[in-house]
């Protein structure tokens, strides 16, 4: 009888293992970014005609609204840019409009009307727009990728039967995101962690980072100044020491030193996320730390020095300090001493400590629920009244 019931028990436990074992492998896996990306992909429902052809002649460029740190093109037109999120908008009467490039690194959106095409390493070509109904039009082109080099946008350009309208007016506030892959959106549209380089490329969108969100939000403009990998005091894994993002940061192009930047208005708040890197890799030989605590002890002061150069740049923005509370709590202690060490100098401030981020984007980066999540921990800091006096 016991021999009985125990051989039933355990044909039972067998099942429920083998039940679970198959819902396991039979559970569908994430999807992956679709690669190659095309060169041209037009949003479904797009009414007008777009194609990539080579630069063409008798063109007349059309003023436009550009926000991004940027320096002037090499015949003084259009806009070299590196750092992410550099995007341009324009207004003009016609039927067709074409967009210049210079770029065999980037992704683009266009949204003309509120419908949009992709463009993917277009190279030397032009982006002709046809099909348009008559009338006014409103266009904004946004890179989307994030730049391993410095690259061209050469504006957009209009053919005589059409007409140029005013640009767009500035939003009336600008914030400024300062930060690395998580702040770039690094693959954030991923649904899953194992990713190509080609995957990568394809699954990363800095317009739907959190920054952008938070700007829309706040019905504000952005400018993105972040680089994957980088960090302040040093690099993730301690990498090329001498491109932290204090030496990088004055520079309009990481990628030509020289490079004048072009003129750009300040920011009202300044939103500086630059721990993860510094905190989230193991110190490696040869670095002047050899654990954490010491490395609080340096970072603190360091982030309090690099917010005040940006307050004295942006006079009377708030500065927000973005902890990822996830890297231990020396990363988040450095913090509130940089916090504190503003706020004795007469320098307003936010401290930001996030909530752990799933990270189920590729290489354990920030997938979009996270951005979502990060967007509305800074739209609520943010809307306080003791915030509200930051623009």
């Amino acid at each position: 009888m016991g021999s009985a019931r125990m051989k039933w028990i355990g044909t039972v436990l067998l099942g429920l293992a083998l039940a679970t074992l198959g819902g396991f492998l039979a559970w569908p896996e994430p999807s992956r970014p679709v690669t190659p990306v095309p060169q041209l992909s037009l949003a479904q429902g797009t009414e007008f005609q777009a194609r990539l052809l080579p630069p063409q002649p008798g063109l007349v460029a059309l003023p436009a609204l550009a926000t991004g740190r940027a320096a002037a093109g090499a015949s003084g037109q259009g806009y070299r840019h590196e750092w992410p999120g550099f995007h341009a908008m324009a207004r003009f009467e016609g039927t067709g409009i074409s967009l210049r490039f210079d770029d065999a690194v980037n992704r683009w959106r266009v949204v003309l009307d509120g419908r949009s095409v992709e463009v993917s390493r277009p190279g030397t070509q032009d982006l002709r727009i046809e099909g348009l109904a008559p009338g006014p039009h409103d266009i904004r082109a946004e890179k989307i990728s994030e730049s391993p080099g410095p690259a061209l946008f050469g504006g957009f350009f209009l053919d005589d039967p059409a007409n140029a309208l005013p640009p767009p007016a500035p939003a009336a506030r600008l914030i400024e995101f300062i930060g690395d892959s998580d702040t770039v959106g690094f693959a954030n549209t991923a649904k899953r962690r194992d990713c190509s380089d080609a995957e990568i490329y394809a699954a990363t969108d800095t317009s739907r980072s959190f920054g952008p969100q938070v700007a829309a939000a706040l019905g504000a403009d952005y400018r993105i100044i972040a680089r994957s990998g980088i960090g302040l005091l040093r690099n993730y894994g301690g990498g090329d020491p001498d491109k932290t993002m204090d030496r990088l940061y004055p520079l309009a192009l990481p990628g030509d030193p020289a490079a004048p930047a072009l003129p750009q208005r300040p920011a009202g708040i300044v939103v500086i996320g630059l721990g993860s890197n510094v905190f989230g890799s193991a110190l490696a030989p040869g670095e002047r730390w050899t654990d954490k605590s010491q490395l609080r002890h340096d970072f603190g002061p360091a982030l309090a020095d690099f917010t005040a150069a940006r307050a004295r740049e942006n006079p009377g923005a708030l500065m927000v300090l973005l902890a990822f509370g996830e890297y231990g709590p020396e990363l988040v202690e450095a913090h509130r001493a940089a916090s504190e060490l503003l706020t004795g100098k007469g320098i307003r401030n936010r401290l930001v400590v996030l909530a752990n981020p799933r990270r189920n984007a590729c290489l354990w980066h920030p997938s979009a629920a996270d951005h979502a999540m990060i967007a509305e921990s800074l739209i609520q800091a943010l809307r306080t009244p003791s915030a509200a006096g930051g623009d």
